[in-house]
């Protein structure tokens, strides 16, 4: 069990780290490692717990509590949630003043300008790990394209785009 909670806090730690552009930057790794790699839920458990957290009020992140309980109870939520959050949050603070000081610098503008592309980079790992998850067959491979083409040309609310998709599922479209 000991062993369990120190991975679930050092990976924890890595993603707060990683979570550039928020939570949903690290899920492509979240999932390969506790689906693919520990085992700690399956590829279906890990798209519940995630929809649950965004469906719920609070931080989004709190998927990896999810996954933590999964794996090692109560003690492992508690871990993985502080080591989700303790890091960046420390960073952010002891960080934050040196930014400050240097707003105007190249320094600073060239670190803005490059975490840009990495945080898009890791958000469509993140979509792509999440339809390959979901996406098992041909109509909902193809409610996956029309809802990313709509939310990517129109101002619609994505929350509208997920109700029809849940009313299409729920009238057994998707088989």
């Amino acid at each position: 069990m000991w062993s369990t909670l120190a991975d679930l806090f050092v990976h924890g730690s890595i993603w707060s780290l990683l979570a550039v552009g928020g939570m949903n930057a690290t899920l492509a790794d979240i999932q390969r490692y506790a689906v693919d790699t520990r085992h700690w839920v399956t590829g279906e458990q890990f798209v519940t717990f995630f929809s649950i957290t965004q469906a719920a009020p609070g931080p989004n992140g709190m998927a990896v509590a999810l996954i933590g309980f999964q794996a090692a109870g109560l003690s492992g939520a508690l871990v993985s949630t502080i080591a989700k959050i303790l890091p960046s949050s420390l960073m952010a603070y002891f960080v934050s003043a040196w930014v400050e000081r240097r707003q105007d610098s190249r320094i600073v503008a060239a670190v803005r300008k490059g975490l840009a592309p990495v945080t898009v980079g890791l958000l469509v790992s993140a979509a792509y790990v999440f339809a390959r998850e979901t996406d098992v067959n041909v109509s909902r491979a193809l409610c996956t394209l029309v809802c990313a083409a709509v939310a990517y040309r129109s101002k619609l609310n994505p929350i509208y785009l997920v109700a029809a998709s849940a009313l299409l599922g729920l009238a057994g479209v998707f088989g």
